[in-house]
């Protein structure tokens, strides 16, 4: 079984002087800095940029400049070595809903590579793969949530989340399309494709079907509707039309927080809960990630 990372903001936060969403939030609010109270992140950015005073020829050309503000400010991101502790850890894909380049800038700390870009989406991230080729080694880095060299592709609020979702959806259900050399490219479902065994690795969706997912600094916030869509479809598939069979992977999800309500809607989604516990020091996380990785060890052993 081919193993996959998929992280989120919370290894960033590992680093000195990190910047945090909360910064990006005043960014997204502008002048108007509301208080956001329970409103998901994908509701405070529709209302920074519908519900503030618009200073711009058209809402388009608002929600660029706020993206481009972001962009700017993520491309400056410190890096920490707890990247480079997950790279070594040998996985054949990395997923990231993060916009920014750190874990690639950690590795360039520390070993020479090359990167073949194999993305062609400007706005959606279904295909956004880079390449990595080491010495040694190669793998794949999906920036599933978009990133800040392609700026239209951020993707910060609902309108874009649910478009997200309708490509994934299409995906899934072998309906996607896409241009390749100038021709019209077409794929199976993920039915078709558990069924043959063969996937064509055009997408990091299929990784949720066909290889176990560690996932690990991301807090699931029920915001990030298109992985809970993934996880709910996957979970259905597993029910029914023989898939139960099909689906092998294991998908892990290691938290240091308790929140049962979470946990028990990830466990009845088939997702395996590793929790971690801090421990009592001032800042505990850095000791949590040691135990996580070395837990991640253990499973992909």
């Amino acid at each position: 079984m081919k193993q996959t990372l998929l992280f989120g903001n919370g290894i960033n936060y590992l680093s000195e002087n990190f910047i945090s969403w909360k910064e990006l939030l005043e960014i997204i609010k502008g002048e108007n800095l509301f208080e956001n109270g329970k409103l998901p992140n994908t509701m405070i950015y529709e209302r920074g940029i519908i519900g503030n005073p618009v200073s711009f020829d058209t809402l388009s050309k608002k929600e660029g400049f706020i993206k481009e503000q972001i962009a700017k400010r993520l491309s400056t991101h410190p890096t920490n070595k707890y990247y480079f502790d997950f790279f070594r850890l040998g996985f054949q894909n990395y997923l990231t809903t993060n916009y920014d380049y750190t874990f690639i800038n950690s590795l360039k700390e520390e070993i020479s590579f090359e990167i073949t870009e194999k993305s062609t989406e400007g706005v959606y991230s279904v295909r956004r793969k880079k390449t990595i080729v080491t010495e040694n080694k190669e793998f794949d880095i999906w920036h599933i949530h978009g990133e800040i060299n392609t700026i239209p592709s951020i993707m910060l609020g609902l309108d874009h989340y649910c478009g997200s979702i309708g490509k994934i959806d299409s995906y899934v259900k072998g309906n996607y399309t896409y241009q390749l050399n100038n021709q019209k490219v077409g794929t199976k479902s993920i039915s078709d494709k558990l069924k043959s065994g063969e996937f064509d690795g055009i997408s990091w969706i299929e990784l949720f079907f066909n290889s176990d997912i560690h996932i690990v600094g991301f807090g699931f916030d029920y915001s990030e509707i298109d992985l809970w869509w993934i996880l709910n479809k996957r979970a259905r598939m597993m029910l029914s039309n023989n898939s139960e069979k099909q689906i092998k992977n294991t998908i892990y999800y290691y938290t240091t927080e308790e929140d049962k309500d979470q946990t028990e809607l990830l466990k009845s989604l088939n997702v395996k809960l590793v929790y971690i516990k801090k421990d009592s020091t001032k800042n505990p996380y850095p000791q949590a990630y040691k135990k996580i990785i070395s837990s991640i060890r253990k499973n992909i052993a």
